[in-house]
């Protein structure tokens, strides 16, 4: 048993399908942005571990169980941070629901915002209560990646690399799932994870930009480089989804299709910036582009979901010089089969887009940008928010496709953490 089920539940957004009940989340906004007493700092001195709750996930088809870890203090160059809010991303649902191979157990949780709460040796331009995004893009800055731009293909020898900041009564290290952990009340990770955001700025909102919709503008801007009048179809309308229709919407691309088979998805992609929208189950997406163009295919196809049916055909949907965008992961045994030379001689292209190419410290400003200008919604795209101890009832809500983004609220249930000097959880 997680907690009772009705933990935090008064104070919980309702979902209107993919919206919120305004004055449900304003009360959520007043907390997260204004209050930064809501953080645990007056608890957890700096210099020191903490005793956190986390959601340990310890097996495939297992929920998550609510336990309390030990939290090491942070390292050099490493950041500790209250988290506030953690959006629930399908790569979660992947470890847990066996899509993808990996050890149990392990926290996982990589999509975050939340306050610094302590920094270690070498961390001079964050301080104490500074709003922050955590993403899950961890890099040394000096391998030969990191100095070509190429930050998701990092191959620097980082500490939390090789040793995890977590352990249980036991002593056993806990790895930090996607490099964060964030299903949890704390997290410590490195400086180059962390973007500081301007003060004021929705914490719950700011969640997304740790993957989600860094993900799918980035396949759209760094991967595609999608320009004004490209003709753009984007398969797959949740968070990643939308992230990359909106970023097609700023470049200038026209037209955009929106291929879900959700109804509502569809409908809720128009409001973002898709200019057309095409269920894949009843309709010919190859009929929709040629009658939305004029005649002609698609410049840019991204694939934003890890359905293997969302592949089929997926490069005959390309005009020639189009590019076919594999940004959401499928399991581990799925392939597609291309014929080289016709791939060739039509000069299409396959490009593999992890992380859509972030590069954080870049990126996520330039979204932020984008929100101060009201060209990106954020709001918009979170559906529901939850506590800690609901984080299979939003993963359930993740799994049947009700939601654009849900987001765990760790601290929101007024839980708070303890510190301690010896390094043993209490």
């Amino acid at each position: 048993n997680n907690g009772p089920a009705s933990a935090g539940r008064r104070d919980r957004p309702r979902l209107t399908r993919l919206g919120w009940r305004a004055e449900t989340r304003n009360r959520c906004r007043s907390v997260l942005v204004a209050d930064t007493n809501a953080c645990s700092f007056r608890a957890v001195p700096t210099g020191r571990g903490a005793t956190i709750r986390a959601a340990v996930s310890r097996g495939v088809g297992l929920p998550p169980s609510i336990e309390n870890l030990h939290l090491d203090a942070p390292g050099p160059d490493e950041v500790r941070v209250v988290v506030e809010a953690c959006a629930v991303c399908h790569s979660d649902l992947s470890y847990v629901d066996g899509t993808w191979a990996t050890d149990f157990p392990l926290v996982l949780g990589h999509e975050a915002s939340g306050r610094v709460a302590d920094v270690g040796h070498g961390v001079h331009d964050l301080s104490t209560h500074d709003p922050v995004v955590v993403s899950l893009v961890r890099t040394c800055g000096e391998c030969r990646a990191c100095r070509k731009g190429h930050e998701v293909a990092c191959t620097g020898n980082l500490s939390l690399n090789d040793r995890s900041p977590l352990s249980d009564a036991d002593g056993n290290r806990i790895p930090q799932g996607l490099n964060v952990a964030a299903f949890a009340t704390q997290v410590v990770v490195h400086r180059s994870q962390v973007v500081r955001l301007p003060d004021g700025f929705d914490l719950i909102e700011a969640s997304l930009l740790g993957c989600g919709v860094l993900t799918g503008s980035g396949a759209v801007t760094n991967t595609a480089r999608v320009g004004r009048g490209d003709a753009v179809i984007v398969v797959g309308c949740g968070g990643v989804g939308v992230g990359a229709i909106q970023a097609a919407r700023i470049a200038g691309a026209e037209p955009i299709l929106a291929v879900d088979p959700e109804a509502d998805k569809r409908k809720a992609a128009l409001g973002f910036g898709a200019t057309h929208t095409v269920d894949p189950v009843g309709d010919d997406v190859a009929v929709a582009i040629r009658s939305a163009t004029g005649g002609r295919l698609a410049d840019h196809l991204l694939v934003t979901t890890g359905a293997p049916a969302a592949l089929d055909g997926a490069i005959d949907l390309l005009a020639p010089m189009g590019q076919l965008v594999i940004v959401g992961m499928p399991g581990d045994d799925v392939t597609i089969d291309v014929a080289p030379s016709w791939l060739a001689a039509a000069n299409k292209s396959i490009l593999g887009s992890k992380m859509g190419g972030a590069r954080v410290s870049v990126d996520v400003p330039a979204l932020l940008d984008h929100h101060r200008a009201g060209r990106l919604d954020l709001g918009g795209m979170v559906s529901t928010t939850h506590p800690l101890d609901e984080l299979e009832e939003a993963f359930g809500e993740v799994r049947r496709g009700e939601v654009l983004r849900t987001v765990i609220l760790p601290n929101g249930s007024g839980d708070r953490d303890s510190a301690d000097a010896s390094g043993v959880p209490v």
